[in-house]
């Protein structure tokens, strides 16, 4: 018990492995014994089993310890790949005579390999513990009465790790090749690349955009999404230039304001009280162009004018200003980044699994020519390295390669962040070995300094944002529209009023021979009534 209880204090503590597994089917007394003195020693929770095809499936979890009396007579069935157990074991074996012959199957490893197993051969008066280093193929044997347990993972003894990188991610991700090197530097291995995920790797990274959970998982440095290749935006046409120096709260302002004054002086104007509204409106609108075109009256009406023209001239000098301003560059439309404007301005393919999940619009092929197909794309860490594993997988990847050959960009938004995994397709104890390679490049810094110092340069779409250039025809073009603008506006005006005169006019004549017409007929009428009363009373 005393050499147990210095095993376990060393080996799997307590205060750290919350969970024990006990598994008893020896029936000998003396393993009976053992057992039960092993159960006072330790505190619940526990999971206490007589029967061991519970083994596989309460010792595949990591953060586990399990106690084990084995009889010493089992065999194993071999398999076609041994299968790791991630549980730490202290395990029980009767020191037979003729030879122990399920200890020698779980040190050959044909079945599973037990990799964070001390076995304790017992008998009635000795005690032995050992310890198989599969990275040495050698059984090492402890001190009962003086037990330090090694440490297996201080030297890997030249040990290949089998890493599965995503295709088109090696020359991008480097920073998972720099941890797995220090690590093969500092513990005396060597790493391998691969690109397809099966049981013979050691360990892959994951990213998939979604959490995957598990103890055959650890968290890595990083963080892995789902990424939106838009458009980018288009530059905005030079006619623009009359509408954007005002925002539309300014220019609503604007109009609120002179419908409200005309209608003001409408009503209680001295001289424009004798017009209708629309006509005061444009009045309104010609002192914001060029001044006054009326003479006016009144205390009431002159202060408004005047205040309304001084007001006038802050607004011209503004606008004017700001038009200058804004055809010395080139400006662009917003750009697509939040989810509801990737909702209404983007298209995607019907193969895009991610976007029904968001309720995007799929309609066409990867290889649809319209202007607004955007993209979704496996991609980690930031938008730099996201623009980088784009031009990689181009070759691989539909969505990669027609988001680089329309030149797109990655949208703010991002969907499916979670942290990057590493998945161990083995639960050997080479996991251990991440958790504190990976707090300490987190700790330090080293995480960011290498990715701003060795990833690749790609070049990054740019713009010329105030680039001072001179007007070229095209720019002058808005001349052309304003006035062209201004003839349809003025034969329009000019029609709209010679069918407003011609309506009064003619509607002048019908009344002048309406009123010819009864008075003459009335005059008739009146005589003829006359002579017929005269008849009647002959």
């Amino acid at each position: 018990m005393k050499a147990f209880v210095e095993l376990q204090s060393q080996w799997c503590p307590p205060w750290k492995y919350k969970k024990f597994y006990f598994l008893n089917y020896n029936s000998h007394p003396l393993a009976e014994d053992i057992f039960t003195a092993i159960l006072k020693l330790n505190e619940p929770p526990r999971l206490i089993f007589n029967e061991a095809s519970a083994l596989h499936y309460w010792t595949y979890e990591h953060n586990r310890c399990a106690v084990i009396m084995f009889s010493g007579y089992e065999r194993i069935t071999p398999v076609l790949k041994p299968v790791y157990l991630g549980s730490r074991y202290l395990i029980f074996h009767p020191n037979l005579e003729e030879g122990n012959v399920f200890l020698e199957q779980l040190h050959s490893g044909i079945s599973c390999i037990l990799d964070r197993a001390y076995y304790l051969l017992y008998d009635y008066t000795t005690i032995q513990i050992q310890h198989k280093n599969f990275f040495t193929n050698r059984t090492i044997q402890l001190d009962p009465a003086n037990i330090r347990v090694p440490d297996d993972l201080k030297d890997l003894h030249g040990r290949k790790l089998h890493i599965s990188l995503p295709e088109g991610n090696e020359d991008v991700v480097t920073f998972d090749l720099y941890l797995a090197e220090t690590i093969c530097q500092q513990r005396n291995a060597t790493y391998q690349l691969q690109s397809i995920n099966s049981t013979l790797l050691d360990y892959g990274v994951v990213h998939i955009g979604i959490p995957l959970l598990g103890t055959d998982k650890t968290v890595g440095l990083g963080s892995t999404f789902v990424s939106v290749m838009v458009p980018h935006s288009k530059p905005k046409p030079i006619i623009a230039v009359l509408i954007d120096p005002f925002d539309y709260y300014t220019w609503i302002t604007l109009f609120v304001l002179i419908f409200l004054l005309a209608l003001v002086l409408s009503l209680f104007g001295k001289v424009l009280s004798q017009w209708n509204i629309i006509e005061n409106a444009l009045e309104m609108i010609m002192c914001i162009l060029g001044g006054p075109t009326r003479q006016y009256g009144g205390w009431f009406e002159n202060q408004i004018i005047t205040n309304y023209c001084l007001l006038a001239i802050v607004i011209v000098s503004s606008y004017q200003s700001l038009i200058i301003s804004y055809l010395t560059y080139t400006r662009y439309s917003p750009e697509i980044n939040t989810e509801d404007e990737i909702r209404s301005s983007c298209i995607f393919p019907f193969e895009s699994n991610w976007a029904r999940h968001y309720d995007f619009k799929l309609d066409g092929e990867y290889d649809d020519e319209r202007d607004n197909m955007c993209f979704l794309l496996l991609s980690r860490d930031d938008p730099h390295i996201t623009t980088l594993l784009m031009e990689n997988t181009r070759d691989i990847d539909p969505a990669a390669e027609q988001a680089y050959k329309r030149n797109l960009r990655v949208a703010d938004t991002i969907l499916f962040k979670y942290y990057l995994i590493y998945y161990f397709f083995n639960k050997s104890i080479i996991r251990e070995l991440f958790p504190f390679y990976i707090a300490a490049f987190r700790e330090s810094g080293l995480f960011d300094q290498h990715y701003r110092n060795k990833s690749i340069h790609t070049a990054i779409h740019s713009r010329e944002m105030f680039g001072v250039r001179s007007f070229n025809v095209s720019d002058l073009s808005i001349i052309w529209y304003l006035y062209a603008g201004g003839v349809m506006v003025s034969i329009l005006w000019f029609g709209i009023e010679i069918a407003f005169f011609h309506c009064l006019r003619c509607g002048r004549m019908v009344r002048k021979r309406w009123t010819t017409f009864s008075r003459k007929y009335h005059g008739q009428a009146k005589f003829m009534k006359k002579k017929l009363k005269s008849f009647n009373m002959t």
